[in-house]
C-alpha cells in the first residue's frame, strides 16, 4: 500500500510464495481485498501486461465472472471504498478521455471520470485493454444482471 495509496485500483497485489501462479494471486487477492470467495470465481481469461514504470512493477491483469451479484466484504486495511461501475457505463465512450503525457514513457494518459470518480494510470490503461478485448461481450451475455456486469479482478 506504500507505492499507490489513494489510488484507484483494481484488487491485486505481489505474488506470495505460496501461490502456485499468478491466477491463484490474483485469486487470492480479491479474496482478502473484497470477500470474494476464489471458488466462486469463473476465469475467462489474462489480458496482457501492463508495466508501471514509476513503481516498476509488471501487473498480469485476469478477467473473471461471477453467477451471482456480488455482496462485497472490503478489507478496511486495504480498501478505502469499493467502487461499482456497470459495464454499460464503462463502455460509454463519453466518460473517456486521453490527454498528452508529461513523460516520454508514457506519451498518452487515459482518464475515465465516472460520477466523483476519475480513474488514471494504470487502472485506466488496463480498463482500455479490457474494453478493447472480447471479454466485455463475454460478461455481457453471462452476467446475472446486464446493466451490472464488471470485471471482478485486475
Amino acid at each position: 500500500m506504500t507505492n499507490h495509496r489513494g489510488q484507484i485500483s483494481l484488487p491485486g497485489g505481489r505474488r506470495d510464495p505460496g501461490d502456485v501462479s499468478l491466477e491463484a494471486t490474483a485469486l487470492r487477492e480479491t479474496e482478502e481485498e473484497l470477500g470474494v470467495r476464489p471458488l466462486d470465481v469463473r476465469l475467462l481469461g489474462r489480458l496482457d501486461d501492463e508495466y508501471v514504470m514509476v513503481s516498476n512493477h509488471l501487473i498480469a491483469p485476469y478477467i473473471g465472472a461471477l453467477d451471482y451479484t456480488p455482496v462485497f466484504d472490503p478489507n478496511p486495511g486495504e480498501v478505502a471504498e469499493v467502487i461499482e461501475i456497470p459495464l454499460l457505463a464503462l463502455r460509454n465512450p463519453a466518460i473517456y478521455r486521453e490527454e498528452p503525457g508529461h513523460r516520454l514513457e508514457m506519451p498518452i494518459m487515459h482518464y475515465y471520470n465516472v460520477g466523483p470518480y476519475e480513474i488514471w494510470g494504470a487502472t485506466a490503461r488496463i480498463l482500455r485493454k479490457f474494453l478493447a478485448s472480447d471479454y466485455p461481450d463475454q460478461l455481457a451475455r453471462v452476467s446475472p444482471d446486464p446493466h451490472h456486469a464488471e470485471p471482478t479482478r485486475g
